[in-house]
């Protein structure tokens, strides 16, 4: 009885362990991905989303958010789990939507606007 438990806990460890691994690789990834558009002081983190349903507490993932620096402008940057594309959401504190945008096209498109970085 005790061989087939410990076969099962060591299987849920692992497949939990993984698929953890697999959220913080793609934060990673958006972190390079941001760094090499020209961003600095990037961090980025998977956001999750919590229901309670029944009285339970249930963590699901929403996507990933990360916060960088455009010159002197603080940008935050959404990509959905599983996808490549990032999209900048705010800059300063205003919403804008920006798809894909390096720190120097993000920018001059604000500069365009009136905002300076």
């Amino acid at each position: 009885m005790r061989a087939p438990r410990t076969v099962v806990t060591a299987t849920l460890t692992l497949l939990i362990g993984a698929g953890l691994a697999a959220c913080s690789s793609q934060a990673d990834e958006l972190e390079q991905q941001l760094s090499k558009a020209g961003y600095t002081n990037v961090s980025a983190e998977a956001d999750y989303d919590t229901t309670t349903k029944n009285g339970k507490k249930k963590k699901k993932l929403d996507d990933y958010e990360a916060t960088a620096k455009a010159g002197s402008c603080t940008v935050e940057v959404e990509q959905d789990s599983g996808d490549h594309d990032y999209v900048i959401e705010t800059v300063n504190g205003k919403d804008v939507s920006f798809t894909n945008l390096t720190a120097s096209a993000l920018i001059a498109e604000l500069g365009k606007q009136g905002v300076r970085c």
